[in-house]
């Protein structure tokens, strides 16, 4: 299955998994002065996530893609600073910054695969990373009217709509009959858990903890990949990608230092 098609399938069953429950729930229509919003919540956070998520993965490392990722909290501190309701930003954490993006050159320009067999696909990978780090900081303010299922169900319609004039083509050439179960087991719980519920999971935590101390636990989303890339699929961690990893994660840690200072105050 492509990638397309396999983005496009469960993005639509957990569009029909979200809007059931929320339909549940009692949800009815946003208000009409939210609509635009959550419109570029969904572009973003789902169709401009998932399609540039996909499309890295097929073209780049299971370790090149978590690492990537994994500065996320970086990228959620920076959108942070910029915005008027953001938060400050201080020394630790912009030395935390500059350290991240030197992990992340070990990692994509001295990892083990070549740069240049990588190159597109980590170039996709820093684009959803983005994607995903805005669509965790603009939805704050959302939560003063809506539930994380609300947000999550109406942001997944907008995103499901973009996405599929990407995946309709791939959809259409697709063997339905001849797909393996196996793959369609994999559709159907990657609809299920990663989208539908995570998603709701993490909006709840954004709700509760904030953008900023929600994203850093997507930290453990590299530590968690490269070994399973390393036992399951074979992939070689070098030298270089465990120093770019070290980084990464140290990096992470002094962007919160600050923030303990304040809790602690």
């Amino acid at each position: 299955m492509s990638p397309l098609a396999f983005s496009g399938l469960r993005l639509v069953l957990a569009c029909g998994v979200l809007l059931g429950a929320a339909r549940l729930s009692g949800f009815g229509l946003p208000r009409r002065s939210d609509w635009w919003q959550l419109a570029i919540l969904g572009l973003l956070g789902h169709c401009g996530y998932q399609l540039f998520f996909v499309l890295g993965l097929a073209r780049t490392s299971v370790t090149n893609s978590s690492l990537i990722l994994g500065c996320l909290p970086i990228v959620v501190l920076l959108f942070n600073s910029f915005s008027r309701r953001g938060e400050a930003v201080g020394t630790w954490q912009w030395t935390g910054t500059a350290l991240a993006f030197l992990g992340l050159y070990l990692v994509v320009g001295n990892g083990d695969v070549a740069a240049g067999e990588t190159a597109l696909g980590d170039v996709f990978m820093f684009l959803s990373m983005f994607c995903w780090g805005w669509y965790t900081v603009g939805s704050r303010h959302l939560f003063q009217r809506y539930t994380p299922l609300e947000v999550t169900a109406s942001t997944t319609v907008v995103g499901t709509v973009g996405l599929l004039p990407f995946a309709g083509p791939s959809l259409m050439r697709l063997d339905w009959t001849g797909t393996a179960w196996w793959v369609w087991l994999a559709v159907f719980m990657s609809g299920l858990l990663a989208l539908s519920l995570a998603y709701v999971l993490w909006y709840i935590g954004v709700q509760r903890l904030g953008s900023a101390r929600t994203a850093i636990y997507s930290n453990l989303v590299p530590i968690v990949a490269m070994s399973v890339a390393a036992i399951g699929l074979g992939e070689p961690i070098g030298k270089a990608k465990l120093a770019g990893a070290l980084l990464i994660l140290t990096s992470l840690v002094l962007t919160r230092i600050d923030d303990r200072r304040e809790v602690v105050a």
